[in-house]
């Protein structure tokens, strides 16, 4: 009786935990990532720097109207150049 009550609640304990360890799995997609870099800091530096003359990034972080207003405006402009580009 007490083996079948042991080897229950083992089944149990491990059941529970399986999906504790199911984001472990790593899975190979077959292809070498080793090699793959990303932008380097003086690049991501500069597309800021890019974005920030551009008026893309002057407001993004407020949260009142007059400071959002630039921004909205050029955001506007960048879907509405889209538009026209893909008609």
């Amino acid at each position: 009786m007490k083996r079948a009550l042991i080897n229950g609640l083992l089944i149990s304990a491990l059941v529970a935990a399986a999906p504790a360890f199911a984001g472990d799995v790593v899975q190979s997609s077959g292809t070498d990532t080793a090699n793959v870099t990303g932008k380097t800091r003086a690049e991501v530096k500069a597309e800021l720097a890019t974005a920030r003359r551009n008026g893309d990034l002057e407001a993004v972080n407020e949260r009142t109207y007059p400071q959002l207003l630039p921004y909205q405006q050029r955001r506007a402009q960048l879907v509405a150049s889209r538009v026209t580009k893909t008609q």
